[in-house]
Order: C-alpha cells, then sequence, then structure tokens
C-alpha cells in the first residue's frame, strides 16, 4: 500500500501543473476543458499500463531476439497517434491517441510529461544500482573496452551525420546522433553469455567491466552535448564559430562537480534523509531530491535525466540504496514501461519511408556496430585477447538500449532533432539488436578460447541447491547475496526472463549465482566450492533460526528463546593470527560428550585469559543453543562449533583433538576428532564466513587431517594452522 502511495504522489506531481497549462490552452483555444483531457489521460494510461504487462507475460514465455523495452517501443508505434492511435471511437471522434499540434510532438503535453517523469526515476535508479567501488576496481581493460567504444561510435555517429546530410561535425544534429550511437545495453549479451555458460569467461567477465564504463560514459556524452548545445543558442553563435572542446569540457565539468558534491556529501544526506524514520518518506524525499536536480540540470542548459542520474549515483554507496530501490520498485515497473510506448508513439513510421532516411538509418545501423566491435574489440587484442576473443568482445558491447532511447527523445522534444531522425535513431537501435543477437550467439558456440594465452586455468564447477517452494528459494537467494555483500564481494545484478542473475565478484573470484523457480544454481571456481557450501549452510542455520524462534513467539513460556533472533547474521572477518593463539589449543581432549567439549575448550579459553569466568556460562549456551538448531559436525571427523556471544570482544578461536573420537551428531555420522571453536561479539558487523570456509577447506583433504592428528603439543598445532592457512 505505501509503495503504491508513490505513484499516486508522483503521477498528480506530473500532471497537476500541466493540467493547469492545458486549461489556459482550452481557454484561449478553445480546445477540450481539463476534464476532458484528463479522463483521456487516465485512459491513455490504463491502455498502456496494461498493454506492458501483457506484452511482458509474453516475453517470459516466448523468447524473442530483441530486449524487451524494443517490445514495448513496438507497442508504442503500434497503438500510436500515426497508426491505431487516431482511429475513432465512442466518445473520442479523434482516437485515444490524437496527433496534437502546437507542441512539435505528436503526443499530448500531459502524456509526454508522464514519460518524462519515468525516464527521471528510470535514470535515478539507474544510478542507485551503479557500484562506484565496482567500477574503480575494475581492471584496465574494461576501462579501455568501455572508453574505446563509447569514443569511437560517438565519432563515428556524428561523423556518418556530418558527411551523409553535409553539416559541421560539431553541429546539434550530428552531435545528437553521436551521443545516441554512444551507449550500449547488457540485456541481449548478458540473456547469451548466460546460456552459452560463458558468463565467468574471459570474454564475459571484460564485457561486463566494459558495460558499467559505458553505462558512466554514456551519460557523459549526453551531458557534454547538451550543454554545447545550450551555451552556442544562448550565445547566439553556430557551432563553427566557436571552441567547443572548451564548452564540452565545461559541461563535462559540471556533471563531474555535481557528482563530486554528491559523493563526498552522500554520507550527511544520508543521515539527513535518515530522520525521516518510515521507508515510504525516506524513498519519497530521496526522489524528490532527483526531481530537484533534475529541474536545475535542465535550466541549466543539461539534460533532465542527467541531474537524476548524479542524485541516484550519489546515493550509490549510502545503505539507502536497497530500501529506496525496494520502495521505488513498483514505481519504477509502472511509469518505465509508459516511457518506451511513448517513445514508440513519437515514431512516424512515414517519416521514414523515405528513400534518404532509410539509407541513412542503414548506414547509420552499420557504423554504429561496427564501432562498437572495433572500438571495444581492438584495445583487447594488447591486453591478451586474440581476434577470435577481440570480436565477442566488441560484438557484445554492440547492442543498444535504454539510455540511446533517452538520448532521442531529449533531442526529439528539444527540437535539435525531427521525426525523421529520430526515426533512425529507433531503427539503429532495433536492427543493431537483431543483427547482433545471431552473431554473438554463433561467436560462443564452441569452446575456442578467446586468449592468447591462459594465465589461470579454471575449473567452472555448478553447485545446485534444490529447495521445497519459491517462497523459500527468494528468502534464500537475499539473505545469501547479503552476506556475500558482506564478505567484500561486489554484486552486480540483471533479470532474465523474469529471474534474477547475480555476479558475485572479489578480486579474482567470480561466482555466478542463478536464481531458478525452486532452487539456487552457483556457477564457479572448483576452489570456491566449499565457500559457497559453508555460505548456503550458514544461511540456512539463519533461516533455521528465525523460524524456530518465529514459533517460540506465539508460546509466552518461551520468551526467554526471543534473544536468539539476535543471531540473524554471522558475519565477522579476521586474520588467524589474532583470532587463534598458542595457548588456546587443546591437543589431547579429555571430553567425552558435546556439551563436554564444549566446555572444555571454553575452560581453556578462560584459562588463557581470553574469556572471563563469569562469561563462560554465556558461551557455553550461545554454542548449545546453536547446536540445538543444528549440528555443526561436519564430515570427515571434524567439527566447527561456533556463535555470536558477549563473553569475548573481538573473534576468538580453540582448537582441540580427541584421539578416541565423539559421537557430535555429524552430517556423516562418523565420530569427530577435530574441534575447531569459534566465538565472535554480536556487536561485530563483519562476518568470519571466509575464515570458517578456508579452515574447512584446509581440513577437506584427508592428508591435512592426518598431519594434524600427528600433532602432539600445541606448538605443534599452532603451527599446522599458520603454515596450513597462510596467514
Amino acid at each position: 500500500m505505501k509503495k503504491h502511495r508513490l505513484i499516486i504522489s508522483v503521477l498528480f506531481l506530473a500532471v497537476f501543473p500541466l493540467a493547469a497549462l492545458a486549461s489556459d490552452a482550452a481557454s484561449a483555444d478553445g480546445g477540450e476543458d481539463i476534464l476532458m483531457a484528463m479522463a483521456r489521460l487516465v485512459m491513455q494510461l490504463g491502455v498502456i499500463v496494461m498493454l506492458a504487462r501483457f506484452a511482458g507475460l509474453l516475453y517470459q514465455k516466448v523468447k524473442m531476439p530483441i530486449p524487451s523495452v524494443l517490445v514495448e517501443v513496438l507497442i508504442g508505434v503500434l497503438i500510436g497517434p500515426y497508426l491505431l492511435g487516431g482511429f475513432p471511437l465512442p466518445g473520442l471522434p479523434n482516437g485515444l491517441f490524437p496527433i496534437t499540434s502546437g507542441t512539435g510532438l505528436p503526443v499530448s503535453p500531459e502524456l509526454y510529461g508522464i514519460a518524462s517523469i519515468a525516464s527521471i526515476i528510470m535514470l535515478f535508479c539507474a544510478g542507485l544500482e551503479t557500484n562506484l567501488a565496482l567500477l574503480l576496481k575494475f581492471s584496465f581493460v574494461g576501462l579501455l573496452v568501455g572508453f574505446g567504444g563509447a569514443v569511437l561510435a560517438f565519432t563515428a555517429g556524428a561523423g556518418v551525420a556530418s558527411f551523409f546530410f553535409g553539416i559541421p561535425f560539431f553541429s546539434p544534429i550530428a552531435l545528437f546522433l553521436g551521443a545516441i550511437c554512444a551507449s550500449s545495453s547488457t540485456g541481449i549479451t548478458v540473456r547469451i553469455l548466460t546460456e552459452k555458460r560463458k558468463m565467468d569467461s574471459p570474454e564475459g567477465v571484460t564485457i561486463l567491466a566494459g558495460m558499467a564504463i559505458d553505462d558512466v560514459l554514456s551519460v557523459i556524452a549526453l551531458t557534454a552535448v547538451t550543454g554545447y548545445i545550450a551555451a552556442t543558442t544562448m550565445g547566439g553563435a553556430s557551432g563553427a564559430s566557436t571552441e567547443p572542446v572548451l564548452i564540452i569540457t565545461k559541461a563535462v565539468l559540471v556533471w563531474f562537480g555535481f557528482t563530486a558534491a554528491g559523493i563526498l556529501f552522500a554520507g550527511p544526506l544520508s543521515r539527513a534523509i535518515k530522520r525521516f524514520k518510515t521507508v515510504t518518506h525516506i524513498s519519497t524525499f530521496a526522489l524528490s531530491l532527483a526531481f530537484i536536480l533534475a529541474g536545475i540540470f535542465q535550466m541549466s542548459g543539461l539534460a533532465m535525466i542527467i541531474g537524476a542520474y548524479v542524485v541516484g549515483l550519489s546515493l550509490s554507496k549510502t545503505d539507502l540504496t536497497d530500501t529506496v530501490n525496494d520502495a521505488l520498485e513498483v514505481l519504477h515497473s509502472f511509469f518505465v514501461p509508459v516511457f518506451f510506448i511513448v517513445m514508440g508513439m513519437l515514431l512516424d513510421m512515414r517519416a521514414i519511408m523515405s528513400k534518404e532516411v532509410l539509407m541513412f538509418g542503414a548506414i547509420y545501423t552499420f557504423v554504429a556496430v561496427a564501432a562498437k566491435i572495433l572500438g571495444c574489440g581492438i584495445p583487447t587484442l594488447f591486453m591478451n585477447f586474440n581476434r577470435l576473443g577481440a570480436l565477442r568482445i566488441g560484438t557484445g558491447m554492440a547492442p543498444r538500449g535504454e539510455v540511446a532511447f533517452i538520448a532521442a527523445g531529449v533531442g526529439l522534444s528539444s527540437g535539435i532533432i525531427d521525426r525523421s531522425l529520430f526515426g533512425a535513431g529507433v531503427m539503429m537501435v532495433l536492427f543493431a539488436d537483431l543483427l547482433v543477437s545471431p552473431i554473438l550467439s554463433a561467436l560462443f558456440r564452441d569452446d575456442r578460447k578467446g586468449t592468447k594465452k591462459t594465465f589461470k586455468v579454471r575449473d567452472t564447477v555448478f553447485t545446485k541447491i534444490e529447495l521445497a517452494s519459491r517462497e523459500l528459494t527468494g528468502l534464500l537467494e537475499g539473505r545469501i547475496v547479503r552476506a556475500f555483500n558482506s564478505e567484500g564481494f561486489y554484486i552486480h545484478s540483471v533479470v532474465i526472463e523474469g529471474r534474477n542473475l547475480y555476479h558475485l565478484r572479489k578480486n579474482e573470484t567470480l561466482i555466478t549465482l542463478h536464481c531458478l523457480k525452486t532452487g539456487l544454481e552457483f556457477e564457479s571456481d572448483a576452489q570456491d566450492v566449499i565457500f559457497i557450501k559453508t555460505t548456503v549452510h550458514e544461511t540456512l542455520l539463519q533461516i533455521n533460526d528465525i523460524i524456530v524462534n518465529i514459533k517460540d513467539l506465539i508460546k509466552p513460556e518461551s520468551e526467554s528463546l526471543m534473544k536468539e533472533l539476535t543471531d540473524a547474521t554471522w558475519r565477522a572477518e579476521a586474520e588467524i593470527k589474532s583470532a587463534l593463539l598458542p595457548n588456546s589449543i587443546a591437543p589431547s581432549l579429555k571430553a567425552r560428550t558435546k556439551l563436554e567439549v564444549i566446555e572444555e575448550l571454553i575452560g581453556v579459553l578462560c584459562k588463557a585469559g581470553i574469556v572471563k569466568d563469569d562469561d563462560s556460562s554465556e558461551a557455553i549456551n550461545g554454542i548449545m543453543e546453536r547446536e540445538a538448531s543444528m549440528s555443526t559436525g561436519m564430515q570427515y571427523g571434524v567439527a566447527l562449533p561456533h556463535c555470536r556471544t558477549d563473553a569475548v570482544d573481538k573473534i576468538t578461536v580453540a582448537v582441540g583433538i580427541s584421539r578416541k573420537g565423539i559421537d557430535y551428531e555429524s552430517i556423516d555420522g562418523e565420530p569427530s576428532t577435530i574441534f575447531v571453536l569459534i566465538l565472535s561479539p554480536k556487536s561485530s558487523e563483519s562476518s568470519y564466513l571466509q575464515f570458517l570456509a578456508n579452515v574447512s577447506a584446509l581440513l577437506n583433504s584427508s592428508e591435512m587431517r592426518s598431519k594434524l592428528l600427528l600433532c602432539k603439543t600445541e606448538g605443534e598445532v599452532y603451527h599446522f594452522f599458520m603454515i596450513g592457512l597462510g596467514n
């Protein structure tokens, strides 16, 4: 209900001022009154959103070779004023979408206003989803690919317009056609890479890196173009008689200035927004900031969407990102299809059917695709990729999408490009996607290597987690993604055929998480499987705890167990040298039961002065409560008891060895001989999943377990872990 209030609020803000203008116009021109205009508008919105939903359902069932946004554009063309929209209907003699006059656009100012609001929401959310840290950490080859493709495509698009129409390179028309060319879109490429299981290939990783850079460069290109055109127009000069490089540089600096200021003050801004307390108020205020800065940018001669993107980018590093994104989900799904369908309505098929426009559109499309292939592919030839790899990367960067449509819409609404050139831009996006899809699929058809030499041999394996229902899958998906994020992984998510797909990246580690209908599938190196299984195991423990405690909430007599809910997150990353000490080791345990093992190891920590005697009971009870949820007895005689407790102020480890073995309710039913006990403070926000995974990986080898069991003294055990874990 709260999310739907956002839609009502935004619609009111969008329509009210436009309605007032419409009312004035009606009284002056004798046209339809405001009530009729609003009635038509709400009917238009109803038809647009309904058709978009039906198209979305159809798109999920039928695999189409084009992105879903192009389907929405084609719907707009079909129902728009130039085709079916002008047919008379009962009560609507001029049709539901009649051609309007006086605005330079074929749709009503009210409907175009809604589309403008949609573009602001879309770019604001795009800014929120931009991972700045990941962007800065991308490899050098990703930067070269993104930069090379964007610059060459921009230059080629402007150049072909300049040559074909005989206009200066720095004329507004040429520059806008260059800006339309500059962008890329991940939709088609990611889908093909996923189907071919090539997402973690050198080409796949490089394409993702290049597209992250390309997204930002596309916005910068649009900033530069709109700033330059505004400056030359206000100055009354032509592009040929000004200093275009200086003007463009100023526009880019304005963008960087606002962006840097936003990132610099993101912390104070986030804290100020949080004072609104509720999610609805926080999200509404954040979106309002995007609207305000969008207006400031438009008044300054830059596109509105750039201001919205800057606000989203500024908040992308704060902890409000997920909150705002989730709150705007319904708003985004309602408005964004409206934008693309309205873009389709602006397309006059008659205007692009002339021989000259069709010829230009064909040349423009060829140049746009070729520029991306060459601009993105050539730099990779100097970065360990062979010609096949370079062709794969260049082709993968060639599809266009959302940013291209936005740039074209800005150019048309501002009168810089006419309907025929707008149509040529839409034609380029459509045919580029149709052309690239089969070529890219064919390039990845076989397993030929795209690199000149192999630096690291990847042994890709698939780890599948079967679950009973979609609800449980969704619950586990969200918690696992958060667990990886807490471990320092950078998350890039996309939606393919209605399902989420995550690329989890940390240094040289790349894991792809496929969210199935009733389960999850991880694609990774073989060496990362243990870490994945440990993360899933810990997440299942957390979910189990929550379920148990929800049941306990129903029983008043079990209120003492409610504190277990605070044990929902386990994240602390620590160095082994500070976690394990020589005097926190028991090389010969005397215990015979699970409880005795815990008590003896806690006693070792008390004797070493790491845990106070008064806190020992709390630590023991915490571990036993954890064991009651699910035993931490693994396989091959290894047990990893652990819990979060106030008994320690930092991550603490104790190691014990039982020579005879103890029944610890292990997974394989065998007696446990090696015990690694881990305590972590409740107040810690970090995670020790990586530590658990490292220990599991070390003891997963029968050779290493045998070596550990041969250790007789505390020093020998301590030396074993120091050498084995490499810390």
